[in-house]
């Protein structure tokens, strides 16, 4: 894979591309709630289909489809099998930061891994944090953004049509693996303890689920407003209006509503 064939010209980049791009781009997460509703068809429908960190497909095709053509991810040394399994397919990487570097123990790729059109650092990246710092001021985070709300604020950067879908931030319970991954259940040992439980269950971790609000509530935002345009006097912001996210299940990220659960 070159890289370039999810673009609209078969020559350039999505970097190199005139931005927002226009593609229909959906952005899956792994909240648990995405167990709720059979989108695998709908999603895999997508031009372009971005999947965060430990995105297992197999056996879950119908809730999540299995395409994947970007994968943003924060890591790979926190399970063995944290690469997806249809890796071959993914035509561009992002990772949160500069640290995991392909090849090091950070981010460990299989050797048939493809060219990837270049590595996309999100965050901690001057001009990312310059388009969007103004528009996540006013929620006045003390934590670092998790990186599935990083990927989301990342394709609004380049594409013009973008949807969610398996984003709660652990506010979708209140049980204490709320914060976990939809394949939870499914890997525990007989034990009822999974691989990854010392990192959703860490301080460090629990600390940033406190803000978990906080991150909905800048997702509900991009869902009612997108992201506006920077004045001309401005230094900082994003270079063009960003259109309004949409959402497969609005049940996730809204106030309840049961009429929603009559959906498929």
């Amino acid at each position: 894979m070159s890289g370039k064939a999810i673009g609209v010209r078969e020559n350039l980049s999505i970097y190199e591309e005139r931005h927002p791009i226009d593609k229909k781009v959906i952005v899956v997460g792994n909240s648990p709630s995405i167990l709720e509703k059979e989108y695998g068809e709908i999603i895999d429908s997508y031009d372009i289909v971005i999947r965060v960190n430990r995105c297992i497909t197999q056996g879950y095709e119908k809730y999540i489809g299995k395409k994947i053509d970007i994968w943003a991810t924060t890591r790979t040394d926190s399970i063995k099998s944290w690469v997806p399994e249809n890796y071959k397919d993914i035509q561009y990487l992002w990772t949160r930061t500069k640290k995991p570097k392909p090849g090091s123990s950070y981010l460990k790729l299989p050797k048939d891994f493809p060219n990837y059109g270049g590595r996309y650092i999100m965050y901690k990246n001057q001009k990312w944090w310059a388009n969007v710092q103004p528009f996540l001021k006013p929620f006045n985070l003390k934590r670092e953004l998790d990186t599935g709300l990083i990927t989301i604020l990342t394709a609004c950067r380049f594409f013009k049509d973008v949807t969610v879908h398996g984003f709660t931030f652990g506010t979708q319970s209140d049980d204490k693996t709320n914060i976990s991954g939809y394949y939870r259940e499914s890997e525990v040992n007989k034990d009822g303890k999974h691989p990854e439980d010392g990192w959703w269950f860490s301080k460090e971790n629990l600390k940033w689920a406190k803000e978990k609000n906080k991150r909905k509530k800048i997702l509900q935002k991009l869902i009612k407003e997108g992201i506006l345009k920077k004045d001309k006097e401005d230094k900082h912001g994003f270079p063009f209006k960003s259109k309004p996210v949409k959402i497969l299940n609005r049940n996730e990220i809204f106030d309840y509503n049961p009429l929603l659960d009559k959906e498929k």
